[in-house]
């Protein structure tokens, strides 16, 4: 089962990170579905982690993690309330949260338009939030694709800032961050992408 995720809304701003790789612009291409069960790894003894919206193996030595499935699609809740042709609208998230060791990573199902008939109400997306020792280091944020055309997107924040394609937890010198992967369609219609840590 896959879902439609070219146009999504960014999510409230991540905070301060440092940027390690700028802005690089080329034809955009289109994103690939994100699967509806998200192929997560996960490393408990150290609580790192990658998740990424291509189902991409983790870098380096795969072997230090164990893989977990997460339903982010199955998350998703309908009102009472219908469409002009009897679809249910959408009127929110539950929340799953995955205890990789000492790092907690909360999914939940993000839209755009509650009526799965209207402007790009047939996309949906995972939202995904990362706690480690009672405090937030990644914000929620969507693993898609985003694009600065459509004003849906930003009700949800900047495609610059709450939008990602990847998300790795590093513990690097005994600090641990959250290495996060953009990529987003900026006005000329060109892929910009963009690499943030985020501790």
């Amino acid at each position: 089962m896959k879902r439609l995720l070219k146009q999504h809304a960014p999510l409230r701003a991540l905070g301060s990170g440092l940027v390690l790789a700028g802005a690089v612009a080329h034809p955009c291409a289109s994103a690939d579905p994100v699967e509806a069960v998200l192929a997560t790894y996960c490393n408990v003894h150290t609580g790192e982690f990658f998740i990424s919206a291509a189902g991409d193996a983790p870098p380096g030595d795969a072997s230090r993690y164990s893989k977990q499935r997460v339903d982010w699609a199955s998350l998703l809740k309908v009102g009472p309330r219908k469409n002009q042709w009897g679809d249910p609208l959408r009127s929110g998230s539950r929340t799953k949260v995955m205890r990789c060791g000492p790092t907690s990573i909360s999914f939940s199902s993000g839209f755009l338009n509650a009526n799965p008939q209207g402007e790009l109400g047939a996309l949906d997306f995972p939202v995904i939030q990362v706690r480690r020792a009672n405090r937030t280091i990644l914000p929620h944020t969507a693993l898609e694709q985003c694009s600065v055309n459509s004003a849906r997107y930003s009700h949800l924040g900047e495609c610059k800032s709450s939008w990602a394609q990847s998300l790795e937890g590093q513990l690097v010198g005994g600090v641990y961050q959250v290495k996060v992967t953009r990529q987003y369609e900026d006005a000329q219609y060109n892929k910009v992408q963009r690499v943030e840590v985020l501790r």
